[in-house]
Parts: C-alpha cells; structure tokens; sequence
C-alpha cells in the first residue's frame, strides 16, 4: 500500500476548498458592490429629495406670498369697508380664477365679539361655508398662527386647500382656496429635481392613502415600497411629507452592473484557480506562478471597488461651497443665513474678486422675494456686477450701466447692491449703493460709525446715475457690509435695528484679536432674531495691523 506523502493534498479535497472559497470570496464580492451601490443610490436619493423639498417649499412660499402682499396692502387704506373691500377686490383678482392660483378668496374682519364678518368675496363659492363652525373655528385658528393656516377642504368631488393668514394690528384675515389638480400631479413635479423620482406628498406627518395630497402613480400602488426616502416640508402651521423613490437608477451605470460584473469575474476566477490547483498537483512551479496570477485577478476587482468609492468621495465634495479669495492685507469674513423659515434659497448674496495691481472689488446685493424667479435675478445682478467691475468700471459707473437691464415691470423683482472697489496698499474703498443700507465702519477700540454713502435707486426703477464715496480703512478698522434681514424687525422701525448693529458691532470688536470670521459669527449671534423672515449676507474686511 503506497503511504501518503506529506504536505500533498487530495485533488478531491483541494477541488472543494478552491471551489468553497471561490464562492465565498464571490458573494462577498457580490454583497460588497450590491451594498456599495444601495448606499450611493441611498444617498443621491436623500439629495435629489431634498433639492425636490426646497422646490416644494419655495412654491409654497409663492403661494401665501399673495395673501402676505393683500395685507400690506390693507394696512394702507382707510379702516372702513368700502375701502378695505376696493383694495381687496383691486389687488386680489388677478390671482383668482380657473386658471390662476386660487379658485376662491375673502376678507375677513375679526369682530369684537370674537367673531367674524366678512368684507369682500371673489371667485367660487368657498369649501368651508361663510357663518359656519367649520368656517369660524378656521379663521380664529388664523389669527392665532404665526404663519398661515391651512386646511384640506374637500367639495364634492374636488380636494381643495384652504388657506388663512391673519393680521392682528388691523384685524383682518385673507382666506382662499387652491384646487388640488384632478390627476393628483402636483404642478412643481416638472422640475428637474423630480426628474427620476416617483412621489407622494401628504398633508401632515401620516403617510395614510387618506392623508395624500398628490402623487405621480396611481394611488392603488401607495404606500411607495422598496428604496424610499421620507422628508417633511413646513406648509404654513402644518406640514406636508414627502416620501419619494427612485423611479430609474440614480447613479453610475458601473455602480449599477457591478455586481454582475463580480460575478462573472468571480465564478471565472474560481473555474480558472480550480484548472490551475490541478496543474499544481503535477508541477509545483507552475502552481506559484497559478497563484500569482489569481491574485492579480482579486487586486483588480479590489481597484474596481476603490474607483466606485472615489466616485461617493468626490459627489460629497463637489456639493461643498467655495472659499473666499485671499487678498493680501485684507482679512475678509463671510457668512450667508438662510430665513428662520428653514428656506435656502434667497435672493441675498455677496461676492469678492481679487484683481492685479493691488485692487479687489466686492458686492453685496439683495433680490426683493424668495424663490427660484429671485435666485434667477440674484444670479444675473451678480454676474452683470461682476463682469463690469473686472473689466475695470468704478462701482458707481458698473452700477449706472447695470440698471437699464432690470425692470421690476417685467420680472417683479427689485434689486439693492453695495458695489466697492478696494486698493489694499493704501486701504482706499471707493463704493456706491443702488437702495442698499449703508456699511458700518468700527475702529480698532470699537467706535462706530455708518459710512456717509449716497443711496441711489433700487436696480429695477429704470435707468439711474450713482454717486460713489471712498473712506481709507486704517490698519486695524473693519467694513461691515449686509443686507436689510441682519437689522430689520418687522415690530420696529429701521432705525432702531441699526442702532442695535452699532452697539452690538461695537461690543464684539472692542480690543478683539480673534479672526474675523470669529467676529461675523458672533455679530449674527447677536443680531439673532427667531422671528426673522428674511435672509442674511454679511461681508465684513479688515484692514491688517500695521
């Protein structure tokens, strides 16, 4: 009987273990790249949902951006209800009938009793009966919310949304009803940030069928089911949910053929290292070299791994915001706070460009409303500005030539800039302001003061002149540069707030040495208002100590 020779194995059992762990090292390597691009389809999710929720607010902010504007405009006629009912009637029609945004709209007066009387009327009948319960109970639910209320209101076979936004110095409640679409579509899903995406918006934090609002599937496939990602988006003093899920594959196609790409390449590698380990049996040199090569194959699948986790990497770094030029002697400090409404997109902005010969030039500008129409007009006013103010126009000449190309007519928008240009060897800053607040000047022991720049007219008013004015910053002093959300307080007077920047600035940088940044955040800090409902940019430059 011949004896075994030690340190051979069996070609059964070599046969086994080869093929045992070629399929584990496979589905370890399937499981990997599956989980691998879950995860990167979970996060593009979470984004792209997220872009679809800011969407989704911003046209809620358009929304109750009509009743917010009836009621300025009460406040400014007599109180008598002749008056009151002309302004409504005047100001409010445009933006009802079939085909504008609401199907039904009143005004209100709150009555000493408690109760409340109805001054004017427009549109369709509205869901919730004049003089009932329902009625009552909803317009004192108005007075009391620090936003507007909203309700669902069904009418036969129609889903409607109530809205109620109340001012408590004149008493008055604008109420009005939007229609839900009959396909259940909500207008916004034509947006990009829907594209791919299958939906379901709810009223309120339940995702019951009876809860849904609109939706892109039929409501017999509700809930969504499989990769889903769940968000919620203020609507007045309740909330909408918004629960969404892919309806194609959101990221690379390689992420997406992976798994089958390391199955293939798995089981081959396997049948190759099991034809291999028979060869190994009859010579053992060419089993190293077997070896060798089987271990190339696994690296190569590692690398494929590695580049699908660079592309996660470098998505992250991507949506991360740019820094601020370095200008040589001028410490500059920025900071951009979206409204206490939680909404990001604005119409503030600021900007600083470095040029040669020792000069930058900096703006800081505000587009009047919020929404995607505001970031539109931001952008335009920025790059406009920019681009004069590099190709070497004084501020108040870049000014001049930018405000023919605005018409608050056409686009409803009016924008107010501070544009400045700076020599940082001398410290000179030459500015001129379209309808801007002026910028505060501190000097190093904290003394304040508002720099004495004539205001000329907001771009959008037509074609205008400007006047600039330059002040010398001295080694040591600051330039605060903002916009109206940083002192404006709707329960006082501009004044006031301004008054309360000085003393705040004033405070902060007495005897300060810490960066400037350290400063800005602690100026927003203090200027914090939670009752504020617009944004903040802040542009703040320090000269360097001598």
């Amino acid at each position: 009987m011949p004896v075994p020779q030690r340190g051979r194995w069996r070609p059964d059992r070599l046969a086994a273990a080869i093929v045992l762990i070629g399929v584990l090292a496979t589905a370890s390597g399937v499981w990997a790249s599956v989980r691998t691009d879950h995860n990167t389809e979970e996060r593009l999710l979470q984004v792209q949902t997220r872009q679809a929720a800011t969407v989704l607010a911003t046209a809620i902010g358009n929304l109750q951006q009509p009743l917010s504007a009836a009621l300025d405009v009460q406040a400014a006629v007599p109180r008598t209800p002749r008056a009151e009912r002309a302004a409504f009637s005047d100001q409010f029609a445009r933006n009802v009938g079939d085909d504008e945004l609401f199907l039904s709209a009143a005004l209100w007066r709150r009555t000493s009793d408690g109760g409340f009387v109805r001054v004017a009327s427009l549109g369709l009948p509205p869901g919730l009966q004049p003089g009932s319960t329902r009625s009552d109970d909803f317009l004192a639910r108005a007075t009391k919310a620090t936003t507007a209320a909203v309700q669902r209101v069904d009418v036969g076979q129609q889903t409607r949304f109530a809205y109620g936004l109340a001012d408590d110095d004149t008493g008055l409640v604008v109420y009005a009803e939007r229609a839900i679409p009959a396909d259940r579509r909500a207008p916004v899903d034509r947006d990009s940030a829907f594209s791919g995406l299958d939906y379901a918006i709810y009223l309120g934090s339940s995702t019951d069928l009876d809860d849904m609002t609109t939706t892109d599937v039929d409501p017999s496939d509700l809930p969504l089911t499989g990769l889903t990602y769940e968000t919620s988006v203020p609507f007045g003093d309740n909330m909408l949910t918004l629960v969404t899920r892919p309806r194609e594959h959101l990221g690379s196609e390689l992420g997406q053929q992976m798994p089958w790409l390391v199955l293939v390449g798995g089981l081959t590698v396997t049948f190759a290292a099991l034809a291999v380990a028979r060869q190994v049996l009859r010579a053992r040199e060419r089993a190293e070299s077997d070896t060798r090569t089987i271990s190339a194959l696994y690296r190569k699948v590692e690398t494929l791994y590695g580049e699908q986790r660079d592309l996660s990497v470098r998505l992250q770094r991507a949506l991360l915001p740019q820094t601020i030029p370095t200008v040589p002697g001028i410490e500059i400090a920025a900071e951009y706070v979206a409204a206490a409404t939680g909404i990001d997109i604005g119409g503030d902005w600021y900007s600083v460009v470095e040029f040669d010969e020792g000069r930058f030039a900096f703006v800081v500008g505000d587009v009047s409303g919020h929404g995607i129409d505001a970031v539109a007009e931001m952008a335009r006013a920025r790059f406009t500005l920019r681009a004069y103010l590099v190709d070497g126009d004084a501020p108040d000449r870049a000014l001049s030539k930018c405000a023919p190309q605005f018409d608050i007519a056409a686009d409803g928008h009016l924008v107010t800039v501070i544009a400045g240009v700076g020599d940082w060897r001398t410290g000179e800053v030459t500015m001129a302001s379209a309808g801007h607040l002026v910028p505060l000047l501190i000097d190093p022991e904290g003394a304040t003061e508002f720099v004495p720049l004539p205001v000329g007219p907001p771009l959008g008013t037509g074609p205008s002149s400007y006047e600039a004015a330059t002040v010398v910053l001295q080694p040591g002093w600051t330039l605060v540069c903002y916009t109206d959300g940083l002192v404006e307080r709707r329960t006082e007077d501009i004044d006031a707030g301004l008054d309360r920047l000085a003393r705040v600035a004033a405070g902060i940088h007495s005897g300060q040495t810490n960066p400037l940044r350290s400063f800005v955040a602690a100026l927003l800090d203090g200027m914090r208002d939670d009752a504020r409902s617009d944004d903040i940019a802040v542009l703040a430059l320090k000269r360097a100590d001598a």
